[in-house]
Formats: C-alpha cells, sequence, structure tokens
C-alpha cells in the first residue's frame, strides 16, 4: 500500500488558471481511479491545497502516474510517495489488500 501526498504551490498557481488546472487534476485522478490504482482520495478541510491519495501498485508506477499530473508539469505540486505494510485492516477493504 502506498500514499502519495500532493501539495499545491498556491502561491506559484495563476488565479486564471486554476480552475482549469483542477479539472484537468480531477481528470487524472478518476483516471487512475478507474484503473484500480487509486484507492481513496481527499482533500484537506481548509482549503491549504493538501490531498492525501491511497494507492496500490508498485512505486515505480505511481512515479510514473503523478508525472500525468496537471499540476506537475510546471512543479505547481511537491508529491511524496511512502510505502507502507499493512497491518490491521476493515473487511469492507480486504479485496484491496495484497
Amino acid at each position: 500500500m502506498y500514499t502519495i501526498s500532493i501539495k499545491l504551490d498556491m502561491n506559484r498557481i495563476p488565479p486564471e488558471v486554476f480552475e482549469a488546472l483542477r479539472e484537468k487534476h480531477h481528470i487524472w485522478y478518476k483516471t487512475y481511479f478507474d484503473a484500480g490504482k487509486f484507492l481513496m482520495f481527499g482533500t484537506r478541510p481548509d482549503d491549504s491545497g493538501e490531498s492525501l491519495i491511497i494507492a496500490q501498485g508498485t512505486k515505480e508506477e505511481l512515479e510514473e502516474a503523478v508525472q500525468f499530473d496537471a499540476y506537475y508539469a510546471d512543479q505547481l505540486a511537491t508529491y511524496e510517495i511512502r510505502e507502507y505494510k499493512v497491518a490491521l485492516f476493515n473487511e469492507a477493504i480486504k479485496n484491496y489488500i495484497d
């Protein structure tokens, strides 16, 4: 299991392009949800520009995936991918555990 932490650099995102980038970002993560790579996604409620994804696959696959995010090309966000070993889980997500 992996987490992908995303932190937008809100000072570098021009307000006039924010909505268009956000729409592309939503399409990006929905694509990976539909492919079964991303399992959960959440944003901080304080509009800080921080979000967290719970993902599966290999670190290499996830490193490649973030390169397709709308914020990646212009370095408008930082991405941190971390691996975790599952020790305990709710039965509702049992099918997603490697």
